[in-house]
């Protein structure tokens, strides 16, 4: 009962928690910590410390000894310095999302981060997403981490917030920050392998073999050119007619798919994209032709490296708010 009473409150503040601290740090490629973005407070050990600092003062004030008294401020001006000397090493630090990898989601995507400490040397600083990884570090010029964060759901990749920290150089004071870069990378659909390719009646043209030049079957006639090898030349007809032609001759080089979200025999959207990118990889993977059909973009049948990413990239950002091509143009 306090569970179900417990669960919407607790959604509820923590949603309005995120959408304060998202307007308070803006998504960007470049982010400098400054004053409004670090924030400082004890550790175990610092409350440790002031309670300490508590006790001797007490004691040196029932007691009026001035060796208690020299103590306890001493111990004081120690915790004061070590506030100032933590914020500062983070304060003036520059944060540049230099690229993400694309992914699928769910999966974990590396990530490039160059740290830029400016004049001052930087030590023991923690910085990475803390579900996935973090990497202490220390640097006294630029210097650039490679990461690894978990992508969410399709479309660009938009990690979490990550979180720099310190507790240098005593251990007595955390100061840390969130930021949230902008990396400008793309989520592919998961894959989903449980339906085979399909083998007729598919979009336009549905499947039909693919030829290319080769020297199988014999195709046709075509006018010679000088680079034609002498032994397609048609001699016979050049006898007859005076006239140069070259044979022309095909041969199978694979199959030819067109895929679309009606070929998908069930499932919600996300699902159904699911299915498109595994069929796409696994086009690839044989080395078939492939083109895609969606509402208002169609991806011509090719193969190659480029031509799986522009399909994937076109299922990614599919319907989304912001989806717009990001490998230079679609075809169609």
């Amino acid at each position: 009962m306090k569970d179900s009473l417990f669960t919407p409150s607790w959604r509820w503040l923590n949603n309005h928690f995120q959408q304060w601290a998202d307007q308070r740090t803006p998504r960007a490629t470049r982010i400098q910590l400054n004053q409004r973005r670090i924030y400082i407070v004890p550790t175990g050990s610092g409350f440790f410390w002031l309670s300490m600092v508590l006790v001797i003062f007490l004691v040196a004030v029932n007691y009026r000894n001035s060796l208690a008294y020299g103590l306890c401020f001493f111990m004081l001006s120690l915790f004061l310095l070590s506030i100032l000397h933590t914020w500062r090493n983070l304060a003036g630090i520059t944060l540049v999302a230099k690229g993400a990898e694309a992914g699928h989601a769910g999966e974990f995507i590396p990530v490039s981060i160059e740290c830029l400490g400016g004049r001052c040397r930087r030590y023991s600083i923690a910085i990475g997403w803390p579900e996935t990884e973090s990497v202490l570090v220390s640097f006294d010029r630029d210097t650039e981490q490679r990461l690894v964060a978990r992508a969410g759901s399709r479309g660009w990749f938009r990690p979490g917030r990550l979180r720099i920290e310190s507790v240098y150089p005593l251990g007595l004071c955390r100061a840390w920050s969130w930021v949230r870069l902008d990396f400008r990378s793309v989520v592919y659909p998961a894959p989903d392998d449980r339906y085979p390719l399909p083998e007729s009646d598919i979009a336009d043209d549905g499947e039909r073999s693919l030829t290319a030049s080769g020297f199988d079957d014999f195709a046709g006639f075509r006018s010679y050119q000088q680079t034609d090898p002498p032994a397609h030349v048609f001699w016979q007809g050049y006898a007859r007619t005076g006239e140069l032609l070259t044979k022309q001759f095909d041969q199978p080089s694979g199959r030819e798919l067109w895929f679309s979200l009606d070929q998908v025999p069930e499932g919600d959207l996300e699902q159904r994209l699911s299915v498109l990118t595994a069929w796409c990889l696994e086009c690839d993977k044989q080395q078939y032709a492939y083109g895609l059909v969606m509402s208002g973009q169609k991806l011509a049948p090719s193969t190659g490296e480029l031509h799986l990413k522009r399909c994937l990239e076109v299922l990614a950002l599919y319907e989304l708010d912001d989806g717009m091509a990001v490998s230079g143009g679609v075809n169609g």
